[in-house]
């Protein structure tokens, strides 16, 4: 029964989301084949974004952070896609029968395994270059403990938003805290393989584990819990513009999915270029470097000005009978992106400021070049669906060089 049930499964993600596999493949090849030339091998530049969090250059904070987004951008991933990993309409009328909830689940695993296929990339390649390595026998099990971690975790984060067990994320930043201390902590190899050995465990069981629901009394308190968060944000909205709270309700509501795509994709700028400018010993590139990283969070950002446009443009019917003023919403659209997006450009000016020594007067002529840049590419995200990317990164790309050569000549 499992291996029809698996057949059926695969076949209807195959037909689904074949295309779009093939093509996400076309641009890891193309991503890899870019960055081959530059000076490194195919295999060390794959395992990079793993193995940067064994290298010891990196505290405890960063390393949570890291695993916190690896998770996310993993949970991420299936949520595009949940409907063919969870199989459609075939998936409802399977319900019906008395499957075991083991059967069920490794069915879920080997699913989201193939779909996940281009995410294993960096995990093959790191174990290929841990089991290349000539480091010391425990130096090479706390690596290869943290890759089971991770992809075990990974792939609770990806069945917990599938089966909307979003109550799990404390539970991931209680683990994650521990794998980070353990990682990022100064002590004897063997010493962070004992304290890898229990979540690496513990991650491997609730894969195949049947997690039981919350009791009654902890569903109501999380419940009042959430209500009160959301009475929370409703009276610190109080003060805003309708304008203003409408555009809020769109991207954060009708827009969620898109919203924490953009958010991912930012701190994994963010994420790595605070990497390199801690490899290079925070010196004269670190300032150019957040310049490229605040234009590419920028792009990310302004991607947010399309599904808010969508929405007032399919309410139109009804709120052009209001005496509004024509394209009301196009201020109140600009002032929430900037807002999503001023927070990474926060972080970045931050960094340098504590670590680099940059100045206060330099890190707010970095915001500010940040913000209007951002305000900037409203017009090339709208005018044309076929030329914005490439209006967009062009005109991101002279206005980053610009405002770094004014700032910092």
């Amino acid at each position: 029964m499992i291996y029809r049930l698996l057949a059926l499964r695969l076949r209807w993600y195959s037909e689904a989301t074949a295309l779009l596999l093939l093509r996400r493949w076309q641009a890891i090849v193309l991503i890899l084949g870019t960055f081959t030339p530059v000076g490194g091998s195919l295999l060390r530049e794959a395992a990079y974004p793993v193995m940067v969090l064994l290298s010891g250059q990196h505290g405890v904070i960063w390393l949570m952070g890291a695993l916190g987004l690896w998770q996310g951008f993993w949970a991420l991933w299936a949520l595009m896609q949940r409907e063919q990993v969870r199989g459609g309409r075939f998936a409802d009328f399977a319900q019906s029968f008395p499957l075991p909830h083991r059967t069920c689940r490794v069915v879920d695993l080997v699913v989201l395994l193939v779909s996940d296929t281009p995410l294993l990339i960096p995990f093959v390649a790191s174990a290929l270059a841990l089991a290349a390595s000539d480091s010391e026998p425990w130096v090479c099990a706390r690596g290869a403990l943290v890759l089971v971690f991770m992809l075990a975790s990974q792939l609770c984060a990806q069945l917990a938003v599938l089966k909307g067990r979003t109550a799990v994320i404390a539970g991931f930043v209680l683990v994650d805290a521990w794998v980070a201390t353990a990682i990022g902590l100064p002590m004897p190899p063997f010493g962070s393989v004992v304290l890898l050995t229990l979540p690496t465990l513990a991650s491997l069981g609730a894969l195949i584990a049947n997690v039981p629901p919350l009791s009654p009394r902890t569903a109501q308190a999380l419940r009042q819990l959430t209500q009160a968060g959301e009475d929370l944000v409703s009276w610190l909205l109080r003060p805003l513009s309708p304008m203003v709270r409408l555009s809020l309700g769109v991207l954060y509501r009708q827009h969620l999915s898109s919203m924490l795509a953009k958010f991912f994709t930012c701190m994994l700028i963010v994420f790595a270029s605070a990497g390199l400018m801690s490899v290079w010993d925070f010196d004269g590139r670190c300032l150019p470097m957040a310049f490229i990283a605040a234009g590419l969070t920028a792009l990310a950002t302004s991607g947010l000005y399309r599904p808010l446009q969508m929405a007032h443009e399919a309410a139109l019917p009804f709120t052009a009978a209001l005496p509004l003023a024509p394209r009301w919403w196009r201020w109140a659209d600009t002032l929430v992106v900037l807002s999503f997006g001023a927070p990474f450009a926060l972080c970045l000016g931050g960094y340098l400021v504590s670590n680099a020594g940059l100045s206060i007067l330099t890190a707010v002529g970095f915001l500010i070049s940040f913000l209007l840049l951002v305000a900037a590419l409203r017009p090339p995200q709208l005018f044309s669906n076929r030329h914005a990317v490439l209006a967009s990164t062009v005109l991101a790309s002279l206005w980053t060089f610009g405002a770094a050569s004014v700032i910092h000549p």
